[in-house]
């Protein structure tokens, strides 16, 4: 073999080679070979460029999870962390400034939806314009029908502007009626810096929030076991009379926030130009909820979220103090038959405490309405639950059984019981008085002398 030949002969394999390492990289399940380093991240000189970063949108809302006494970096304006079991304020920041809800307007609207129906309620749309209702929508059309439950999915899930319509019309007969079934709801949870003109969210200068009052309803709305199952599962097939093409809804917050946080269970995204980005986010974890507000955050409200939050479960402990069902204190009975019953707590409630600045807790019953006869589950004192020595809690108290009234503790108490026996004892003491005089006289008679008789 020529020594061309051997030179041929040694580029083929060295091509073959090539091409085989090549092929081999390009294999699924086998390893890539080492690329180049890339060029690092980019690294903050200061904690303040950071900081300016976040409050553009570039960077997600953080915490420092080395110093908890500082609180979250939140990109948002308006933000508030609550307790929900006793609707403590953990965190907020411009909660009381007023601001465009966009869809988390859908919260309130669900929550008058589940008031005022049942689940196998039909639905059916009215309303010849609806397919002109701006995205985003169920494209739902004129004449079609939904169970009531099953609307409600698509209404919260989809985020259905659609659907918002319907649901107004069918409770309230019109939207503007609707609305004022909205304020009036809102007004008695507490959110009285509130003005809602649709049931949807899309913009109108007349329409807007605060955070505080966003979690009021918010926590108002997952107390209610329907709406808690509509916002707790992100995704579910619905079932409908005209569009059977268009079954699945999930919420837009289900791959950012759903499928990465630890017990994410709700509740509402929502965006207009207007309002910019707004998350209202729920997290359960070891039966202690959380809830979070953002509103008119740049680019990125669950990126706001999930920092607040996780700050929330980091800084503040909770310790439970009573359990729904479960005997939480004795509570004295008046004129009972037993001279107390068992106080069931009507809810479960966990007292936050500060992790950084831990406060002792005192627990007093305040009996209420406990006159005997008490019928079972009948409200019969409070559980107060105070904490530093400021009363942070008031769990309801509900007798475990019935308690019928006692004739003999009642006919004590009564003062004609007292005035007779009073009489019929004066009456007995004065008898009693004239037997032992006639006793006296007759023992006298007894002792005088007889005259001796005459011889």
């Amino acid at each position: 073999m020529t020594p061309n030949h051997h030179r041929l002969l040694l580029a083929s394999v060295a091509v073959c080679l090539t091409l085989g390492v090549s092929v081999a990289q390009a294999r699924p399940g086998q390893k890539r070979a080492q690329q180049p380093p890339k060029a690092s991240a980019k690294t903050f000189k200061t904690e303040a460029e950071h900081v300016a970063l976040v409050k553009a949108g570039k960077l997600p809302g953080y915490f420092n999870k080395s110093d908890l006494s500082k609180p979250p970096v939140l990109s948002a304006p308006s933000a508030l962390l609550m307790e929900f079991d006793t609707g403590e304020v953990l965190y907020e920041s411009a909660a009381d400034t007023r601001r465009f809800p966009a869809s988390t307007t859908k919260i309130l609207t669900a929550l008058l939806f589940v008031e005022n129906t049942q689940p196998e309620d039909i639905v059916t749309c009215k309303n010849l314009s609806i397919t002109k209702i701006e995205p985003s929508t169920l494209s739902i059309k004129p004449g079609e029908r939904f169970r009531a439950e099953q609307l409600l999915y698509g209404f919260i899930l989809r985020s259905a502007n659609d659907g918002g319509v319907v649901i107004a019309e069918h409770v309230a007969g019109s939207v503007p009626a609707f609305a004022q079934k909205m304020n009036a709801r809102a007004a008695e949870l507490g959110a009285r810096h509130s003005h809602f003109v649709n049931p949807h969210g899309l913009h109108n200068p007349g329409h807007y929030t605060t955070a505080r009052d966003l979690a009021l309803i918010a926590r108002a709305a997952l107390q209610n076991p329907r709406f808690a199952d509509a916002v707790g599962t992100p995704k579910r097939t619905i079932s409908r009379s005209i569009n059977f093409k268009d079954l699945v809804v999930a919420s837009k917050a289900k791959k950012s926030f759903y499928d990465v946080v630890l017990g994410a269970d709700g509740v509402k995204t929502g965006f207009t130009n207007a309002a910019r980005h707004c998350f209202v986010g729920s997290v359960t974890r070891n039966g202690r909820r959380l809830l979070a507000v953002i509103l008119n955050a740049p680019r990125n409200a669950v990126g706001d979220t999930v920092p607040l939050i996780e700050w929330g479960f980091a800084r503040y402990d909770a310790t439970t103090v009573a359990v729904s069902g479960q005997r939480a204190a004795w509570v004295p009975t008046k004129l009972g038959a037993e001279a107390r019953v068992a106080g069931v707590a009507a809810q479960t409630v966990h007292i936050t405490q500060d992790r950084l600045h831990p406060s002792p807790l005192e627990t007093t019953v305040t009996p209420t309405t406990n006159t005997a006869p008490i019928q079972a589950g009948q409200e019969v004192g409070a559980l107060l639950v105070k904490r530093g020595g400021i009363l942070v809690a008031r769990v309801p108290l509900q007798a475990a059984h019935a308690v019928p009234r006692s004739v003999v503790r009642s006919t004590g108490r009564s003062p004609w019981l007292w005035i007779g026996l009073g009489t019929s004892g004066l009456a007995i003491l004065i008898v009693r008085q004239r037997q032992l005089e006639r006793a006296r006289r007759a023992r006298r008679r007894r002792r005088r002398p007889t005259a001796a008789e005459p011889l």
